[in-house]
């Protein structure tokens, strides 16, 4: 299921950058804070707090990682509804302590601005990714299950949220 997770990176690719970030946040045409891109299934260790926050001082990662897939069948056809997800995971680090998430603006993108860049980079698309299967075809996606977690650290931020691809499955006759 790599192709949605290579779908979902390329997307965040393209739409963040200069200007991503609300009006008077930066300079005009100057980038945001620094962006990494990561499909979490080559993280080895994901769960070290404190090795996450080393991480942070480079830049905010937005990590995605293919998570579920079911399928049900469609009426008297050999069809299927197929849902697959895959998880984002959306994390920052406080400006006071290295990092690029600063309410301000000025020493980073504050935390609602970079949740709702990412966010919109997926809702914005009007197409789905190839699945690399002829068979199988998109027919939407949305984002479902959105925990916010930041609450519980002062200064790490984090956001989970499923991307559901959603679509059809046309199985030959027999």
């Amino acid at each position: 299921m790599t192709e949605e997770v290579d779908f979902l990176i390329e997307r965040i690719r393209e739409e963040y950058g200069a200007g991503s970030l609300p009006a008077g946040l930066r300079p005009a045409g100057e980038d945001p804070p620094p962006l990494a891109l990561i499909d979490r299934q080559n993280i080895e260790d994901e769960d070290d707090i404190e090795q996450r926050k080393g991480e942070l001082t480079r830049g905010n990662i937005v990590s995605i990682a293919s998570v579920d897939e079911s399928t049900s069948p469609i009426g008297t056809e050999y069809d299927h509804d197929i849902e697959r997800v895959a998880g984002i995971r959306i994390e920052g680090l406080d400006a006071d302590e290295f990092g690029y998430v600063d309410d301000s603006g000025d020493d980073g993108a504050p935390w609602s601005s970079l949740v709702r860049v990412i966010r919109r980079a997926i809702l914005r698309v009007r197409s789905y990714p190839d699945t690399g299967t002829p068979s199988i075809d998109y027919t939407h996606l949305e984002l479902a299950n959105a925990a916010p977690q930041s609450q519980t650290w002062s200064d790490y931020y984090r956001w989970d949220v499923d991307v559901i691809f959603d679509g059809f499955e046309r199985l030959p006759d027999i």
